[in-house]
């Protein structure tokens, strides 16, 4: 990644990851998290908030260790391309199956609500298409793409919020550990699926201007827990804890109850906008830094656009594949979710230890240097 130009400031990289591993918590994780813990799971991402911190700390201190151009890049030096390109396997693999994870789910929500007598190849061909050109535009447009969406999509949060807060009672969130501490336990499994995505900002920092900061960090963790928190809570207190675990998309249903006086309602195609405001720009992200791994030389972050095609073609043909809805949710929900979780407490323990031992290297090499040169 030495010829890259650097062309993001941090603020823009953090709202892309709002928005794309916002979906994550608001969209996919929330059901899940339902599913686990039930009545208790607010209390699980609670419990997982602090854990969260220390994480990010020590995602910061990856970031601060790491050259310019990265961990990836610095891996790729000094490892080598056949040892470094096995230890980006598993963070392509985690790419490319949050890829299609998103776009199967929001093709279920899309068919269900939206666009039922559609043919599902068209509906794939649509979704597949924007997405390719959103990662072939660049990183540069996806951020400044965001910086209107963003917004949009905050201000529509807390609209739902406030306009269903008539609809809550805060009293359906007690009691707590009624049923013991094992769906506390089981909760934070899910909790911190979502909230350690944000070890993504190392894929992202050789594209920034400026040093990434902790309080910046601690921001963005705050947000992505409280994107969480706040639809989560909201479900168990409109719909109670039986039937919120019951809703395939909790953040959905509340849209659905939505009404504004006597003439009001059927607002929900608000929240259509919300979820592919932040399913293409996730989709259309973690394709590009995907790309991103097989390109050694890259113009101002431009990707080759055959590579993409090929990657796409590659996400259209699993897409594809005909998979019941059951068992795509029992695959997410008994699999993918814990499977991130195991994934980036490895990963980010792995990387500390990466930059602790090149480090640690790189002064040993500089000291020897410097004797030689004084002799």
């Amino acid at each position: 990644m030495q010829s890259l130009v650097k062309i993001l400031i941090p603020r823009q990289l953090f709202m892309l990851l709002i928005l794309s591993t916002g979906l994550l918590n608001h969209v996919i994780l929330i059901p899940n998290l339902l599913t686990a813990a039930g009545r208790d799971s607010w209390l699980s991402v609670l419990l997982v908030y602090p854990i969260a911190i220390f994480f990010s700390w020590l995602i910061y201190f990856i970031v601060k260790k790491s050259p310019k151009e990265g961990l990836f890049s610095l891996m790729k030096q000094r490892l080598g391309r056949v040892f470094s390109t096995i230890l980006f396997i598993p963070m392509m693999l985690f790419l490319l199956t949050s890829c299609y994870l998103t776009l199967r789910d929001l093709m279920i929500w899309l068919s269900a609500y939206f666009l039922a007598d559609a043919p599902i190849f068209m509906i794939n061909i649509i979704l597949i298409s924007v997405c390719f050109l959103v990662t072939l535009s660049g990183i540069k447009a996806m951020a400044i793409a965001s910086g209107f969406l963003l917004p949009i999509v905050m201000l529509l949060g807390f609209f739902i919020a406030f306009t269903n807060i008539h609809h809550k009672d805060p009293s359906l969130l007690f009691p707590v550990l009624a049923e013991g501490y094992a769906p506390l336990m089981k909760g934070a499994i899910y909790g911190l699926a979502g909230l350690l995505e944000i070890y993504v900002v190392i894929l992202l920092q050789p594209y920034s201007q400026e040093p990434i900061k902790f309080r910046q960090m601690f921001v963005l963790l705050l947000i992505l827990t409280g994107l969480i928190l706040g639809p989560l809570s909201a479900a168990i207190m409109e719909f109670g804890p039986t039937d919120a675990v019951n809703f395939r998309y909790p953040a959905y249903e509340q849209w659905r109850i939505l009404s504004i006086g006597e003439y009001i309602s059927n607002l929900d195609f608000f929240a259509l906008y919300q979820w592919l405001s932040g399913a293409l720009i996730r989709v259309g992200l973690f394709m590009y830094l995907l790309c991103a791994f097989f390109t050694s030389k890259k113009q101002p972050y431009r990707l080759n656009p055959k590579l993409v095609v090929v990657m796409y073609l590659l996400l259209f043909g699993l897409m594809m594949i005909k998979v019941e809805t059951f068992y795509f949710y029992s695959a997410v929900y008994d699999y993918f979710l814990p499977a991130c979780m195991v994934f980036f407490l490895v990963q980010i323990l792995f990387s500390v230890v990466l930059v602790l031992v090149f480090n640690k290297k790189g002064d040993h090499h500089g000291k020897n240097s410097k004797v030689e040169t004084t002799s």
